[in-house]
């Protein structure tokens, strides 16, 4: 029998999915508290309270004015969305970082070390054979927020328009090419991604050879063990991702190039040279600073290795057999979205705020600010690149993108958390909010940007302002 979702029988034949599930007592084995699921729209608010202790239910009920105040977390959608998450198309945590599903109550910092356990709660409600207030009459594939306006364009069957007309010919055994630049099309300045390339040229020109270290060396003598042990960890966590970065990016400057998109690649030229400056400066720190030549790869662990050493180069190694916008897609969300976005982004700001606070190291806290400007420029080629491909080629391309989304976060957030769970205690004031809050803050901005390509067309697209970063 069908129940209403989040109803006093809901509620009770959810927990007795949860008892049934070892997945779930697993997953959640040292959670301890209290959450709220709150289905809430203008036409009804449901809601229901789960206790939670060390892979047990202990109590599920449909939740209290009360219990909206006093659990520990509170999450709330529509039902459209709910209907989403249960029929496993959106995952909590990708729900809550694009905001899709909002945290009333607690702090996604909370959240973070139950990522499995959550998403074992989602599939116990999937299995309760459940309805939703007004089901009779709204269609099930209904979805709040992403339904063009009547007078909306439709950004499907959009050719793809190429930015250059640049190809390859025979006639005769001799082979001609025709050149964007000397022909009648010329250069675009007004694409927003040539935005981008004048911000490069003006504020991307610093030499890592030119930062003094002076100081950072006589402020690293003076730390504790501890202390340095946490700099080289999250140090050796940027080294080898910058690494990574630089020799992965070549295959989408490829695929750009092959496109004949002259103004794009003119762009990725500088974020190629950006990215290689960063491994350098990361370097000289650690030899001229830390003197540290030991194998630093000590320090990563399994989400680490997951993303870095398998999910981002074959994400990027796939461009060079296949140039599909999906291909495309799945490769940008890897590079600028999670690792750019989610992890570099988040771990930059975390990284020069605790230099600041602290007063130390002058020269790392100039890197830092040199590489968050860089970091910004490249996450907005990605938020365009990955809008450009959306409104190019419609919901195929969107789906892709919220599907690698779903895929990735969960990897990206145990990143994180391998980082404090490797300690008992971190120096410096460094606490998890300082990722999760900026990381969910940055994320759902960029995601809304890129959702809105849904309904541009490609020409609306490229009149659309300079492309916006949060520094030069």
């Amino acid at each position: 029998m069908s129940l209403l979702a989040f109803s006093e029988a809901w509620a009770q034949a959810w927990a007795d999915e949860l008892r049934r599930s070892d997945d779930y007592r697993r997953a959640a084995a040292t959670w301890e508290g209290s959450i709220v699921l709150q289905s809430h729209d203008a036409h009804s608010n449901g809601a229901v309270y789960a206790d939670l202790w060390h892979g047990d239910c202990r109590q599920t009920r449909a939740a209290s004015p009360e219990d909206l105040e006093t659990a520990d977390f509170v999450i709330r959608a529509s039902p459209e969305i709910w209907r989403r998450v249960m029929a496993g198309k959106i995952e909590p945590i990708f729900g809550l970082m694009s905001g899709k599903l909002k945290l009333t109550r607690g702090s996604l910092a909370g959240l973070t070390p139950y990522v499995r356990a959550s998403k074992e709660l989602v599939k116990a409600a999937a299995r309760v054979d459940t309805h939703f207030p007004g089901d009779e009459i709204l269609e099930d594939t209904a979805l709040e927020g992403t339904a063009p306006p009547s007078d909306a364009p439709t950004a499907t069957d959009a050719p793809a328009a190429k930015t250059s007309t640049a190809k390859t010919s025979a006639s005769q055994g001799v082979t001609t090419r025709e050149y964007s630049t000397t022909s009648r099309r010329g250069l675009n300045h007004d694409l927003p991604v040539m935005g981008l390339w004048r911000k490069a040229k003006k504020h991307g020109i610093w030499n890592p050879s030119n930062i003094d270290f002076s100081a950072d060396i006589t402020d690293w003598r003076r730390l504790s063990a501890l202390e340095k042990e946490v700099i080289l960890h999250l140090t050796s966590l940027f080294q080898a991702g910058e690494e990574s970065v630089t020799l992965d990016l070549l295959p989408l400057i490829q695929v750009i190039a092959g496109e004949g998109r002259i103004e794009e690649e003119m762009y990725l030229t500088s974020f190629l040279f950006e990215e290689a400056k960063h491994v350098e400066v990361f370097r000289r720190f650690l030899d001229e600073v830390a003197e540290d030549q030991s194998d630093l790869a000590r320090f990563h662990h399994t989400h680490y290795r997951q993303l870095f050493y398998d999910l981002l180069p074959t994400a990027m190694a796939r461009l060079r057999q296949d140039t599909s916008p999906e291909a495309q897609a799945e490769a940008s969300v890897t590079y600028n979205m999670i690792v750019e976005g989610v992890l570099a982004e988040t771990g930059y700001h975390a990284y020069g705020t605790i230099l600041e606070r602290n007063g130390l190291m002058p020269g790392m806290q100039r890197v830092v600010g040199y590489l968050k400007a860089d970091e910004s420029r490249h996450l907005a080629f990605g938020v365009f690149l990955l809008s450009r491909l959306v409104a190019e080629h419609g919901d195929p391309v969107w789906q892709v993108i919220e599907r690698r989304m779903d895929e990735l976060l969960p990897t990206a957030i145990g990143l994180i958390q391998e980082i404090f769970d490797a300690y008992d205690e971190l120096p410096f004031g460094l606490e998890l909010e300082m990722f999760t809050d900026f990381a969910m803050a940055q994320f759902q901005r960029r995601m809304k940007r890129i959702e809105k390509a849904r309904f541009q067309t490609l020409d609306e697209l490229h009149r659309s302002p300079a492309l916006e970063t949060s520094s030069p």
